[in-house]
């Protein structure tokens, strides 16, 4: 248990945290809305669905978030949870983010799922002390000297805070200089994961060859059961080395038997049947797929402080699953999957706003 001072303080800072959240979303919204051109005109969805569906929780959502998730369909379904709601209150709510940055750092995977497969690390640095992948300590001589005899592209990255693809650095054998692999690890200054690069299964290369094509799953640990709420494929854009869609790529809905649906859709909010490099979505199964999802139902059931999480797996040559990273902040999918929580929405929103059973989950 805190003390009174610290728990008022640790309070204030996630009411600070969260209104900016809230700012900050509705804020992308607007300009999302902007490049939809308003999107879907629900006025009179909006008074007779919407507004009563959350008047039993207090609340009433801004119109223009049911214009930018209906746009799709063109239907209104109350159960969307509007983005600052949900960064703002129904995260933080099931999660604990203070434990954040720790939990999500990539240098301690091996610590908290020793059993998945994952991309080989060459070297990592937590807190400036450097380690091989077996937690044993080594010299900054002895890192660069790993990197330097590694026989295979490798990369480097933040193990902390490095969503979008944010500061990654990719080197390939024979086509580097030492001098410009110190100067990258000196630019990163702590904090960091070298890594091999994963060759990835025929059929996701075939979607974009370029970047490491991966599946993104949104799991919820409620009342002792793990759910998968959404399921997409995240694919890059032709040349890129990352697969957000914030960089040109796509994201595909994946179905329950692993088959992509019929149409993927790209950062201007745009559906198509096929991506860049003319590959149909509807072709498409996603290699292992069953696997992965038992692996995140298991996973996740280590996880408490986390309820809702985001994973993010490829799949190899071999046909194994590979764990890149998880989030513990994700984003709710509902742009490419539709409602976040489903058939589960009503029980969520009377957890959060009436009931508040998990209200001393975080003291």
């Amino acid at each position: 248990m805190r003390s009174n001072f610290r728990k008022k303080w640790d309070d204030l800072n996630f009411i600070m945290e969260s209104q900016y959240r809230k700012y900050s979303y509705r804020k992308k919204a607007r300009i999302r809305l902007k490049r939809m051109n308003n999107g879907y005109q629900c006025d009179e969805e909006y008074e007779k669905i919407v507004v009563p569906y959350w008047k039993k929780y207090g609340l009433k959502p801004k119109k223009m978030w049911y214009q930018i998730f209906a746009d799709r369909d063109k239907k209104v379904d109350p159960r969307y949870i509007p983005d600052d709601l949900w960064y703002g209150t129904i995260v933080p709510y099931f999660s604990n983010t203070q434990f954040r940055r720790f939990g999500e750092d990539k240098c301690l995977h091996n610590v908290w799922f020793p059993n998945l497969k994952k991309p080989e690390t060459i070297v990592k640095n937590i807190a400036g002390v450097f380690y091989k992948g077996d937690q044993e300590i080594i010299s900054k001589e002895d890192a660069v000297k790993n990197c330097l005899e590694y026989q295979q592209e490798f990369l480097i990255k933040p193990s902390i805070d490095s969503g979008e693809g944010r500061l990654i650095t990719f080197f390939t054998p024979g086509k580097y200089k030492k001098e410009e692999l110190v100067k990258a690890l000196k630019k990163m200054g702590a904090n960091y994961i070298v890594q091999g690069v994963v060759k990835q299964h025929e059929i996701l290369s075939k979607l974009n060859p370029s970047s490491l094509n991966t599946i993104r799953i949104v799991s919820f640990l409620f009342e002792g059961e793990v759910y998968i709420l959404s399921s997409i494929l995240r694919m890059g854009a032709s040349n890129a080395r990352v697969d957000n869609i914030g960089a040109g790529g796509y994201a595909c809905p994946i179905h329950e038997d692993g088959s992509l649906n019929e149409l993927g859709v790209n950062r201007k909010a745009e559906w198509r049947s096929k991506n860049q490099n003319g590959i149909y979505f509807k072709d498409i199964i996603v290699p292992s797929y069953q696997d992965i999802v038992q692996t995140v139902k298991r996973e996740h059931r280590k996880l408490a402080h986390f309820k809702l999480i985001g994973w993010d797996f490829s799949v190899d040559t071999n046909s194994d699953p590979i764990f890149i990273e998880y989030n513990v902040c994700p984003g709710s999918n509902q742009i490419t999957c539709g409602p976040t929580f489903g058939d589960l929405t009503e029980k969520v929103l009377e957890e959060v706003f009436i009931k508040k059973t998990l209200k001393d989950a975080q003291n």
